[in-house]
């Protein structure tokens, strides 16, 4: 987690070996995150990117809540090739009303 205190919020992000995808890893790992993100590190906000293509990862965060916010076409280079994202949000508010 990157943690940006003013704004009380901050930036997560997680990798996965493949032969661990669709154990419900991921979904576990970031609850506990989350829920030390809002009860004690007091956030607000927590953000997430994703490469659009990442059906998993996206399922993942909306399942946990997370809000599609934007896309950003050719914001990273991975590999030498330009790739876009997605941005995700979740308030607290939201995750308390789960």
């Amino acid at each position: 987690m990157d943690f940006f205190e003013q704004n009380r919020r901050c930036e997560i992000g997680y990798a996965l070996a493949s032969r661990h995808w669709g154990e419900g890893c991921a979904t576990e790992a970031l609850r506990a995150a989350i829920r030390h993100g809002f009860d004690a590190l007091n956030l607000n906000r927590i953000e997430a990117d994703i490469d659009p293509r990442d059906i998993g990862s996206a399922r993942v965060l909306e399942k946990l809540g997370f809000r599609k916010e934007g896309y950003m076409p050719e914001r990273w280079i991975v590999h030498g090739e330009m790739a876009d994202t997605v941005n995700y949000g979740l308030l607290r508010r939201s995750w308390d009303e789960r």
